[in-house]
């Protein structure tokens, strides 16, 4: 019987287990060999990621809140997602993972090319890769338009399980579809393990708007990673909705690798009780002409807290960038708390580019107003809180999500 590799992080997690790895890997020996190898290597290189003393990607945040410890297993993936692909026109090609595996595995083929946002959550980005079993293959046709939303639905593990998602988008130039992800949990109060790592490529002249709307328990511990790719002229608008979850750690990557790219990225997170929402972001301008705009907004009660952290990075021969970033926090309690580190790195010349960021406790002119109007408190800030997200909440172009984000956030009061 082989023995377990030891560990070198600072908090030891089955997932380091050699023979757990073997196990999970033994179960799964009908995959092809170089499926197997990428698995692998992956196991092994977050198994050598050592948790330094002082990491920047992590500044504010607690490492080990966010970590792999306390799981003892991984849930069966069985349920784990879900959509309708009956309604889809021609030319679009939707389907789950472990069936592409199954059935059609050199479509994956270029999967050691997608790389993760890297900004800090190596961990959970190799351990993804190294173990998941479900999550969705989206790729469109050259000019295809979808012209429905498409609906997929994520649950994450139970308890003390962890559950990974694997989704891979790839657009063909001049396609455009409109994509709605929500995250819920099928277990109510599961403190369960989710990472959902998600990479899309935009193609020359395509247009995708993606809608990802987290609504898990109050338990669970949520790791998001996203990588995209937007090439020349394309535009890739990317709105998250965060209510759920004890802690989440959000990862966003936006390269920018051709001429004329667009990128659009926003988030609001509604924190109550102790939650934590930790969000990295980057904002990667690799050519000329592109136009990325960032809005993170967060608003916390009780003691619940978040960190941002993002940078503009402006490459030599990315000239005539305009670049946008700002993240905007509102604090309901005095024990509420926001830390935000903006920043820029220009190596080109004749850009544009501008980041603020600001936190500030509720306008007290603003609450008396409508207390004197004889509305109850938690209605005033219900309605303060509303109008702060509404930048965000706007951006949401279907209707019925729209109101659906809405009226999830003024039921979050009631709780």
């Amino acid at each position: 019987m082989s023995m377990p590799s030891p560990v070198t992080h600072s908090e030891s997690s089955i997932l380091s287990d050699r023979t757990f790895f073997d196990d999970f890997a033994g179960e799964r020996s009908w995959e092809p060999g170089w499926f197997a190898d990428f698995r692998k290597e992956n196991w092994e290189k977050a198994c050598k990621l050592a948790s330094p003393l002082r990491d920047e990607r992590w500044r504010f945040s607690q490492k080990s809140r966010l970590g792999f410890s306390k799981v003892t297993g991984l849930d069966s993936s069985e349920e784990s997602i879900s959509f309708e692909s009956s309604d889809l026109s021609e030319g679009v090609c939707l389907r789950k993972l472990d069936k592409v595996i199954l059935e059609e595995p050199d479509l994956l083929g270029g999967l050691q090319e997608f790389s993760g946002p890297g900004l800090g959550a190596d961990e959970s980005f190799h351990f993804a890769r190294a173990f998941f079993e479900a999550g969705f293959y989206l790729k469109t046709n050259r000019d295809a338009t979808v012209k429905e939303p498409l609906f997929i639905e994520h649950n994450p593990g139970g308890e003390n399980l962890a559950r990974f998602h694997l989704n891979l988008i790839e657009l063909e130039p001049y396609s455009k579809l409109t994509l709605i992800e929500r995250l819920s949990s099928s277990v109510g109060d599961s403190n369960g393990f989710f990472t959902n790592l998600t990479m899309i490529k935009a193609g020359e002249g395509s247009r995708i708007e993606r809608i990802l709307i987290q609504e898990l328990n109050s338990q669970s511990t949520f790791h998001n990673l996203e990588n995209f790719e937007v090439c020349a002229d394309a535009h890739l608008s990317n709105v998250a909705v965060h209510l759920g979850s004890a802690q989440t750690r959000v990862e966003s990557k936006g390269c920018l690798s051709g001429e004329g790219a667009e990128f659009d990225l926003s988030s609001l997170a509604l924190g109550r009780g102790k939650q934590l929402f930790d969000q990295r972001t980057m904002q990667h301008h690799l050519a000329p002409n592109g136009k990325s705009s960032l809005t993170f907004k967060n608003a916390l009660l009780d003691q619940a807290k978040s960190v941002f952290s993002g940078l503009i990075k402006v490459e030599n021969g990315a000239g005539s960038t305009n670049a946008y970033q700002s993240n905007r926090n509102l604090l309901l309690s005095d024990t509420a708390k926001a830390d935000s580190l903006p920043g820029l790195e220009i190596l080109a010349n004749d850009v544009k580019c501008s980041h603020g960021a600001t936190t500030s406790k509720i306008d007290e002119q603003e609450l008396f107003y409508l207390l004197s109007r004889g509305i109850p408190r938690s209605t005033a800030e219900r309605l303060i809180v509303l109008g702060f997200f509404e930048e965000v909440i706007e951006k949401i172009r279907i209707k019925d999500q729209l109101e659906s984000v809405r009226e999830s956030i003024s039921k979050s009061f009631d709780t």
